[in-house]
């Protein structure tokens, strides 16, 4: 996807109103998570689903997880309107803040949004089928399916088939959606467009591309695999795509 789509950008806009305002940079994502959203954060070194499991276990939160053991960056648990976001303790700082970002993502797209579009078309009961509490009636089935909203319980869409790549396209189109808010939250697209061309020269897609990338790394934060590939993302939409002689070295 080569924009940025407008509830990415409405989403990302409310949560820094609602954390006081985002003016400099890198960001303070971890705080402004603190005190925007019903969520702790907690940090577990070399992550993985048992070691979440059992620290669920120790503090008699019992949740079972059904999902296969691996080693995790991230993994966000929500239930009845709040939650944790786990993140791996020995990931680089650049990792974890971009973890708390997407798993926040998570929260804000695919938990509260959805629920706050169900409590606007079926009002405020509904939130007790979608916390657990009660199945919901004839009439809120109806009413859900007539309306496209959704009244499912909250889970966490990890699992993925052997190889790490994901295993059906909810999870493919949940996960892109918080990697695109997470960017969002943590370099705005239209700050870094102009930190990286300020003065709107006529510049290359490559060129904007490399100073982007540079911008990205130093002053966001961002790792260096997803600033490659968002570095490329904002230079189609600064520029355009790239032309023949760039292509060719020109």
């Amino acid at each position: 996807m080569r924009y940025i789509s407008p509830i990415i950008i409405q989403t990302a806009k409310d949560f820094w109103k609602n954390a006081g305002g985002n003016n400099t940079f890198p960001c303070d994502i971890t705080g402004a998570v603190n005190l925007v959203l019903p969520i702790d954060i907690v940090s577990l070194s070399e992550l993985s689903v048992n070691k979440i499991q059992s620290w669920l276990n120790e503090r008699k939160v019992f949740f079972d997880l059904e999902i296969d053991n691996r080693l995790l960056h991230g993994f966000i648990l929500i239930a009845r309107g709040a939650g944790f976001i786990f993140i791996n303790g020995t990931d680089t700082e650049e990792e974890r803040r971009y973890t708390i970002a997407h798993e926040a993502s998570h929260f804000l797209l695919d938990y509260q949004l959805p629920r706050a579009n169900a409590v606007k078309k079926l009002g405020d009961g509904i939130l007790e089928v979608m916390d657990g509490y009660r199945e919901p009636t004839i009439e809120e089935r109806i009413d859900g399916t007539l309306t496209s909203i959704s009244i499912k319980s909250y889970t966490h869409l990890l699992e993925k088939i052997g190889d790490g790549t994901f295993d059906n396209t909810e999870i493919l189109n949940a996960e892109n959606g918080a990697d695109e808010l997470a960017l969002e939250l943590l370099a705005p697209h239209s700050i870094v467009i102009k930190d990286t061309n300020p003065n709107r020269n006529k510049i290359s897609f490559y060129d904007f591309k490399n100073q982007c990338y540079q911008i990205l790394r130093n002053k966001y934060m961002i790792p260096a695999s997803i600033s490659e590939a968002y570095s490329s993302k904002l230079a189609y939409i600064a520029t355009g795509a790239p032309s023949l002689l760039s292509k060719l070295g020109f």
